[in-house]
């Protein structure tokens, strides 16, 4: 059973109350099912796919080309069609860029979030001093007010 902190409490439990506003950390970052899935920044198959058809182009027979009206999707690329064929990875670009730019805190500096850090550790250690002292058994308490009185 444990009780709130009271102004009345040891500093050992009134160490466990909460930071005051100056010192509050910013809110914890939204769980993980916020994340977009990882085929977003999976542009390697689809830059090969571009690829590989333009560099077939070189390879193929000059009449084995289809014709500008009608572009295979998997045939060989001309050079004036590359535009168009990579215009796929372009936009799953954007879409991870946009993605990114969602993110939580996206927007805080390397400083902001080592300084977040370091007050997060020294909280942690407060916290843990503060438990240690309330694991200490009680008759090393009574021990000392005896001590002092007799």
């Amino acid at each position: 059973m444990s009780a709130a902190a009271t102004p009345h409490a040891p500093a050992s439990a009134r160490a466990s109350v909460a930071p005051t506003p100056a010192q509050a950390p910013p809110p914890p970052p939204p769980p993980a099912s916020a994340l977009p899935p990882p085929s977003t920044f999976d542009i390697l198959p689809d830059l090969h796919r571009v690829l590989s058809r333009l560099i077939s182009t070189s390879v193929q027979p000059p009449g084995a080309a289809p014709t500008p009206g009608q572009p295979s999707v998997d045939g060989p690329l001309d050079i004036q069609q590359v535009s168009t064929a990579a215009t796929e990875v372009k936009l799953k670009l954007q879409k991870a860029r946009k993605a990114v730019m969602a993110l939580p805190d996206i927007h805080r500096s390397t400083e902001d979030q080592q300084d977040e850090i370091e007050f997060l550790e020294t909280r942690n250690a407060q916290l843990k001093a503060a438990l240690q002292e309330l694991g200490k058994p009680s008759y090393e308490a009574e021990d000392v007010d005896q001590s002092m009185t007799g």
